[in-house]
C-alpha cells in the first residue's frame, strides 16, 4: 500500500486557538504536529486541502473481565 503524502511548504491553522502553523517538507496522513503556541498535539486528516485535527487517543480496554466481589 503506498502512503499518501504532500511535499512543500504548507500552512495550517490550529483547530484549538486559531494559530498559524507551517509544515514543511513532506507531510502525510496521520503525521502529528504540535501547536507552537497553544502546545495542543494534532494529526494531519486530510492532503488535498492539507487539515489537522484533535489526536483522538482510543481508550484501551483489557480483553479479561475483571472477577467482581460482591
Amino acid at each position: 500500500m503506498t502512503e499518501r503524502t504532500r511535499t512543500s511548504k504548507t500552512l495550517v491553522e490550529c483547530v484549538d486557538c486559531g494559530a498559524e502553523i507551517t509544515l514543511t517538507g513532506q507531510v502525510r496522513l496521520g503525521q502529528e504536529v504540535t501547536c507552537p503556541e497553544c502546545s495542543t498535539m494534532l494529526e494531519v486528516v486530510g492532503l488535498d486541502p492539507v487539515e489537522v485535527d484533535w489526536i483522538y487517543d482510543e481508550p484501551e480496554y483489557d480483553d479479561e473481565e475483571e472477577e467482581e466481589d460482591w
